[in-house]
């Protein structure tokens, strides 16, 4: 009896050793993966930006799924954004260079283009405090008033939205389906709303007519929870 108790318990040994072995190893191939991806968005850092600001049209020819730049100031949150309709989570576990990515790149809602009423870009909230981690400061109102804007650049221009509200939602919210306003009205609702469940809102209340810019990225408890960071464009 006492041998077979030994062999089971030499079984049970080398059976935890391979598991954490084979986590261990996991991890560091996340990690190593994840400080090579941050060194290709700084790659890609160094190739479009210059003294007069980025060059938005060499990073399209680099890769014409990308529309633009989001970046909120003094802030890690400063990316390329991607965007495929008819693919609409490419980039979700996908790297600027189209190679599998942990990190992947923030994107735009499929439903989306960019004279919609709300621009909704997502993005992965991680632990290196890259992608759109910071993005969590903003349940707090002292974060928003030391970050105050949020930067959208694609060709045409590089516009600023100042933030409104952070709102902490799941990925099924109606929110994520309020892509364009009909008419005054429905914009009204649908800011009364958000409003209503937010953490708290700013002074930049939006008017009908003013283009939303809304960040979001994973937060909270549950794998469902999101925040959202929802800004008015300044005309």
């Amino acid at each position: 009896m006492k041998r077979k108790r030994k062999i089971r318990l030499s079984i049970i040994i080398v059976l935890l050793i391979a598991v954490l072995s084979a986590s261990g190893y996991y991890i560091y191939q996340e990690m190593y993966s994840r400080v090579q991806e941050q060194k290709a968005f700084d790659r890609i850092h160094q190739l479009v930006d210059s003294e007069n600001g980025r060059n938005i049209s060499l990073l399209i020819e680099q890769n014409r799924d990308c529309i633009g730049w989001g970046s909120v100031p003094d802030t890690t949150l400063d990316y390329p954004v991607m965007y495929t309709p008819d693919n609409p989570q490419k980039y979700l576990r996908l790297s600027f260079e189209e190679k599998h990515s942990f990190s992947g790149v923030p994107f735009l809602d499929a439903r989306c283009s960019l004279k919609s009423d709300n621009l909704i870009i997502y993005g992965h909230n991680l632990k290196n405090d890259t992608m759109f981690s910071s993005l969590a400061g903003y349940a707090q109102i002292s974060y928003s008033k030391k970050h105050p804007t949020i930067e959208f650049e694609t060709p045409e221009e590089n516009a600023v939205y100042s933030v409104f509200a952070a709102v902490q939602i799941d990925e099924n919210d109606e929110w994520y389906n309020f892509v364009d306003a009909p008419n005054h009205t429905v914009f009204e609702e649908k800011i009364a709303d958000i409003t209503e469940r937010a953490l708290y809102v700013t002074d930049a209340v939006p008017e009908f007519g003013q283009q939303l810019l809304t960040l979001s990225t994973c937060y909270g408890a549950q794998k469902n929870d999101r925040l959202i960071v929802v800004a008015v464009k300044n005309n």
